[in-house]
């Protein structure tokens, strides 16, 4: 899918911006971006101190104020993948400014992945209360709901993927995805490279978490499907993950 083509699906620009994060789905800020800023700043600062990396955000933020009124509408707030599209366009625009100055999509990755890392980053008592609210029993039907939504393709631009009922022992509940709205995206722009590294989130969200993810392929390596499987209080495995960065990527 092509850029113009891309763009072609939007009915109607993105609403207010979803963002995941322990904190701010308690403590809601007045910029709904603010954990994401925070963190991204920290983790620039790591590599360019705090001077540049104040500037680098303003970069970051000017890029994605110019992507987000052309992505297309996939259900708005209605739908739990406009989130997860959200977020794609936020670290869309992190590689874009950071591409500019002669960083490669490895060493972009490995800042997105940091981020992430900074924001989880808060007492296992506190993640572990979020969890309970954000992933219980609503969020399991919210997921089964969209999933089966999405096989009517209603939004081209999104996702399309299958609820998978857990068998009572290797684990709880899973998702096969065989379409993914970042994917498109950042085919869209040009960028299929990041896609993989953005993956690479999953595993901290689900150590944070305590999820117990496993996933062995994603689409963004070019396989078939993203096979998500979750089990509460297993070790996660997020595949070319193991123990945390650096990743090892098929072929690579």
């Amino acid at each position: 899918m092509n850029r113009r083509r891309f763009f072609r699906l939007s009915a109607a620009s993105v609403g207010g911006i979803l963002v995941a994060g322990a904190a701010y789905r308690i403590f809601r800020p007045s910029d709904p971006l603010h954990s994401f800023h925070e963190s991204t700043k920290t983790a620039l600062a790591a590599h360019f101190g705090k001077d540049r990396a104040a500037g680098m955000l303003k970069d970051i933020q000017a890029e994605y104020a110019g992507i987000a009124p052309s992505v297309p509408y996939i259900g708005g707030k209605e739908s739990m993948f406009t989130e997860w599209l959200d977020y794609g366009v936020y670290y869309l625009a992190m590689y874009r400014v950071l591409k500019r100055i002669g960083f490669s999509v490895e060493q972009a990755g490995e800042i997105i992945y940091r981020t992430y890392e900074i924001m989880a980053d808060y007492p296992g008592w506190f993640l572990n209360l979020v969890r309970r609210l954000k992933y219980g029993k609503g969020y399991v039907s919210r997921l089964r709901t969209a999933a089966e939504e999405s096989q009517g393709r209603p939004y081209p631009a999104g996702w399309v993927c299958t609820f998978v009922n857990g068998d009572g022992r290797d684990f709880d509940y899973g998702l096969d995805i065989t379409e993914c709205g970042i994917c498109k995206l950042y085919a869209a722009y040009n960028a299929q490279e990041l896609a993989p590294y953005l993956c690479l989130s999953d595993f901290v969200v689900s150590k944070a978490f305590n999820r117990g993810l496993v996933r062995h392929y994603t689409v963004a390596e070019g396989n078939d499907r993203c096979d998500f499987r979750y089990k509460t209080g297993r070790e996660t495995f997020v595949y070319p993950l193991r123990d945390g960065w650096p990743p090892r990527f098929s072929g690579r």
